[in-house]
């Protein structure tokens, strides 16, 4: 067997037990003062607007043909959100049609929106899986029939007790591989089901020989089963196609795995290193890169070093072999061309080359430099059976030179610890997830959640192992280095939607700012996108007039201020902006046209659009009171009468009574005060009427008829001219 080339398919993703994912995509910015349409939206740009500006410009021709405006269904708000979303209206009270006429004073508010980009799941652009699955005697490929050299039970020196007791059966002997193929279909289908904003892919690799004194050397290395990378519903057909029916034969064993093959240590380092550096797998540059290791022996490296003389190894030794396999892993020349170093190491290097070795090379390959992130991530996942279990009951053993090894041995603890540990480290250098027996805990805390399955009879093995599948379910992607939020979309990232009886100012003096952590973004679109859609109008923005950029990051914040006013009744508290949340539908908010005040965004590499409405935002509009009719204040009263000092006649002592005569007058309007007066200058007007008679009649009976206010006499007399 040998590796073999192919290309891959480019797909999409996320991060670790589910979350979001990327896909670029660009809102329509209008650059000069032009109509688009665009599904039914007519989009219009408008110039820069500020204090003393002319107000927004409306579109109101097309050059481009009429096109049939489809039903605009209302977005349903995403569950997933990524942007925190805020406005605010200052003043809260303003009097209607822009006037200050009212108990308000004011006639427009200023509203101001806001989006954060808040640290949502992190999350990876895209990636692709490689399964590198080891077959191993006790990872569940025991061939019990072996080539009839005997060395599958090796009666004499050192046998697995179980095997020679069962005829075939070893002791804790995993079923992880017959596992893998009967569902590997399926643990890929739930590894995309827990990333459902991406695509996941999936190849395959197998390994096993090291060809030194430990090993028989009918192994092969390196084995590519499925080259290109596939999709969920096409891995499990292709694990059958391919890995059942060309390395098991069809079966569940792979012939001749016996005692006679290594167990304990591996070919490990090369098989990492072939799938690391992409020999005959096609690794896309534009996704992530995840190698998912499955197996439970320990790497040739001298920091996790082996004992066979503590092991039911079915091949011969005697004092003049050491126990330890080599520790050194030799160069393997891949059919692709590339060739791995000599003694590469493991966490660290063997050479002194900072390069040589299997974290480094996750780091430096270039297949993992081109992976999004600039590295590969290792996800490793230890089987439980009696290499990494010290108790397992297939440890019982005594070696030619009567030294006694068996179950819970200082030897045999040992063994199995470094087995763990360097699963552990490469998962931790790769930032990796590890899964492993659950009696193990990693240095760095990942605790071992599988339980051990006995893997039944060799040809009808038992396929199922719960806890398996929720490791393999759950491998991890790895840390992530981008927090991509939101992807604009066809339409504007930012809308705002005036309720019914609002609109922008004449003067909206529109203020736009674009700020990122380290200041602000260059190309922020100041000028709105005006949106004209069953006869309403909208203001559209997104982050940037670059396509490339208009992209929202953890930490960015976008704000739009302008100016507002009340276009008519109703009077009171109304919203101000057009939104869906339930708060907005209470207040009598909603969609207009299907429109409302929303942040219109992709999550990284999602095929759904989120479409976010803005919170509720009221402002209380006052009438402006209509003038009443205008009340003259009565007549001031005549002034006091100079008439003789005449006593008031009896008929006129009461006035309420005169009044009374008045309250039947046509007059509607009677003032007390100046009918009384009037009253009595009439009564006194008609007493000086009679006096001046009476004065003649009395000066006749007192001689010649003169008077003081006859005509002057001649004579010098003492009148002083007579009455005219």
């Amino acid at each position: 067997m040998s590796d073999a080339g192919g290309l891959s398919s480019r797909t999409a993703f996320h991060w670790r037990r589910g979350r979001f994912v990327r896909r670029s995509g660009f809102g329509l910015i209008g650059i000069a003062v032009t109509l688009t349409v665009l599904g039914g939206w007519a989009f219009t740009h408008a110039g820069p607007s500020s204090a003393g500006h002319a107000p927004l410009a409306v579109a109101t021709a097309s050059s481009h043909p009429a096109a049939p405006a489809p039903t605009f269904v209302t977005p349903t708000p995403s569950p997933v959100a990524s942007l925190q979303l805020g406005i605010a209206t200052a003043p809260a009270k303003i009097c209607v049609l822009g006037s200050s006429a009212c108990s308000a004073g004011v006639g427009t508010s200023r509203v101001t929106l806001t989006a954060t980009g808040t640290p949502g799941p992190l999350t990876w652009p895209a990636v692709q899986i490689v399964f590198v699955v080891e077959t191993s005697p006790y990872d569940g490929v025991w061939d019990p029939y072996g080539d009839g050299n005997g060395l599958e039970k090796w009666p004499v020196g050192g046998y697995d007790e179980c095997a020679a007791q069962t005829n075939g059966v070893p002791c804790e002997e995993s079923n992880g591989v017959p596992f893998f193929v009967a569902h590997a279909g399926q643990v890929a289908g739930e590894i995309q089901n827990l990333n459902p904003h991406t695509v996941v892919t999936f190849a395959m690799v197998d390994y096993l020989g090291t060809c030194d004194n430990w090993d028989d050397c009918d192994s092969t290395q390196y084995h590519v089963d499925i080259s290109q990378f596939v999709p969920s519903s096409d891995l499990g057909g292709l694990v059958t196609q391919e890995f059942q029916d060309n390395v098991l034969s069809g079966g569940w064993t792979e012939h001749d795995v016996d005692l006679g093959d290594n167990f304990l240590h591996s070919s490990s380092i090369s098989a990492l290193y072939g799938a690391l550096v992409g020999s005959g797998l096609g690794w896309s540059p534009n996704t992530h890169h995840v190698v998912v290791w499955m197996g439970s022996t320990s790497p040739r490296d001298p920091s996790y070093s082996q004992n066979y003389c503590a092991s039911p190894s079915g091949l011969f030794f005697d004092s003049e072999w050491n126990c330890v396999p080599p520790t050194c892993e030799p160069s393997y020349q891949f059919s692709s061309g590339a060739r791995s170093p000599s003694c590469e190491g493991w966490i660290h290097p063997q050479d002194g080359n900072p390069n040589d070795s299997i974290a480094a090379l996750a780091r430096n390959a270039p297949s993992c430099t081109d992976s999004i992130g600039g590295t590969c991530t290792i996800d490793v996942l230890d089987l439980w059976d009696t290499p990494t279990d010290p108790y397992s009951s297939g440890w019982e053993r005594t070696n030619p030179a009567g030294v006694a090894y068996g179950p819970g041995s200082a030897t045999v603890v040992n063994d199995a610890d470094k087995i763990l540990t360097a699963g552990c480290d490469i998962a931790a250098a790769t930032g990796g997830t590890w899964d492993g027996p659950s009696f193990f805990t990693c240095s760095d805390g990942q605790s071992g959640d599988l339980q051990y399955v006995a893997h039944g009879p060799v040809n009808h093995p038992n396929t199922g192992n719960p806890t398996l599948f929720a490791a393999m379910s759950n491998i991890g992607f790895g840390p992530v280095t981008s927090q991509l939020i939101a992807n604009g979309t066809a339409k504007p990232m930012f809308v705002f939607a005036p309720a019914s009886s609002i609109a922008l100012a004449p003067s909206p003096q529109i203020q736009v700012a674009c700020q990122v952590p380290s200041g602000f973004a260059p190309h922020c679109q100041e000028s709105p996108t005006i949106i004209h859609l069953g006869g309403h109008t909208f203001y559209g923005w997104n982050w940037s007039t670059v396509a490339s950029e208009n992209k929202v990051f953890a930490g960015d914040l976008w704000t739009a201020s302008f100016n507002v006013v009340a276009t008519g009744p109703p009077y009171g508290q109304v919203p101000v902006d057009a939104c869906v949340s339930v708060i907005c539908k209470a207040a009598g908010s909603a969609s207009v046209d299907g429109v409302y005040t929303w942040a219109n965004y992709e999550l990284p590499v999602s095929t759904a659009i989120v479409t976010q409405s803005f919170p509720l935002s009221q402002v209380w509009v006052v009438t402006t009171p209509t003038s009443p009719p205008t009340l003259l204040p009565p007549p001031p009263p005549p002034p006091p009468a100079t008439a003789l000092p005449i006593a008031t006649p009896a008929t006129l002592t009461s006035i309420p009574n005169v009044i009374g005569l008045f309250t039947q007058s046509v007059t509607g309007n009677v003032s007390i005060q100046s009918s009384a007066a009037g009253l009595i200058m009439a009564g006194v007007t008609r007493v000086m009427m009679k006096n001046k008679p009476i004065a003649m009649q009395v000066a006749v009976k007192a001689g010649p008829a003169s008077s003081k206010f006859d005509k002057a006499q001649s004579d010098g007399g003492s009148s002083v001219g007579h009455f005219e």
